[in-house]
């Protein structure tokens, strides 16, 4: 199942701890795996010399980069 923050919160403000415990870890585990991705995308890019990446996959990249600093953004206000 997927979780938000407000999930989060309101398994606290209702005195669920236990099961705000299991949603914070739902929570980090989705936000781990997602970091963990982006990590080795960028390690195996590093590998390539930029000559062998197509100008249209830097553009996706910068893209999908752009949208998760705004989703990023949008989460902590």
């Amino acid at each position: 199942m997927d979780y938000t923050s407000n999930d989060l919160l309101n398994k606290i403000n209702d005195g669920e701890h236990i099961k705000g415990k299991d949603v914070f870890n739902a929570l980090m585990n989705d936000r781990v795996l997602s970091e963990l991705g982006a990590k080795k995308v960028e390690i195996a890019r590093s590998l390539l010399p930029s000559s062998e990446i197509p100008h249209s996959e830097i553009v996706l990249d910068k893209a999908k980069d752009i949208s998760q600093e705004e989703n990023e953004d949008e989460a902590t206000s």
